[in-house]
């Protein structure tokens, strides 16, 4: 959920406070967790993830009122119309936003995207698709690094996450001329300082 998309100079740096106020509610974090990598309505997500739907929709409403979600389309689904919400295109943190918030706003963050994750490989595992394609890829790596080694090492996801955007966009321009079925995939790109081993 967390782009880098911006340099903030120091000692200029305010959160915006539409994000502000869309963070400071624990089930708006899980929603836009949700929906940072989906489309989904209210209804679809009390389906899945439990919860009472006037909640929801309400927080739901909230964050379109925050310009953080917008309505992606309505569905007829038995006489009663069904609202499909997506991110919007701008950026919802950057890493002058992520540095303004406190820990315990980080953490909420970090464990809903985490949550939905786990979520998502516990489906394709269940329903095989994990280990379908010969070629898929899943690893993942202790380092001990310096500071300048742990500079390098998120420098170098964030370049990658851009190279998948474009990947993406690509593939977009490619499926909308030859009419195929798009692949969903789902890609973890991940760099966090572990605690400290336990002494053996």
């Amino acid at each position: 959920m967390a782009k880098p998309n911006r340099k903030v100079k120091k000692g200029s740096e305010i959160l915006d406070p539409r994000v502000a106020k869309a963070l400071a509610n624990s089930l708006r974090v899980e929603i836009l967790s949700v929906l940072s990598h989906r489309q989904i309505s209210p209804v679809g997500y009390v389906r899945e993830y439990g919860g009472k739907l006037p909640s929801v929709a309400y927080h739901f409403k909230v964050l379109e009122a925050y310009e953080c979600i917008e309505l992606a389309e309505t569905i007829k689904r038995r006489g009663a119309l069904e609202h499909v919400y997506r991110c919007t295109k701008r950026p919802l943190l950057g890493d002058g936003d992520w540095k303004l918030l406190p820990l315990s706003v980080r953490g909420g963050i970090s464990g809903a995207i985490l949550q939905t994750l786990i979520e998502r490989s516990r489906r394709a595992l269940e329903e095989g698709t994990f280990d379908a394609r010969e070629d898929r890829h899943f690893t993942w790596s202790p380092l001990s690094v310096d500071q300048r080694g742990w500079k390098e090492a998120t420098s170098l996801l964030a370049s990658t996450l851009g190279k998948l955007e474009k990947i993406e966009a690509k593939s977009d321009a490619r499926l909308a001329k030859s009419g195929a079925d798009p692949i969903p995939a789902t890609i973890a790109l991940a760099c966090f300082e572990s605690p400290p081993e336990d002494p053996k």
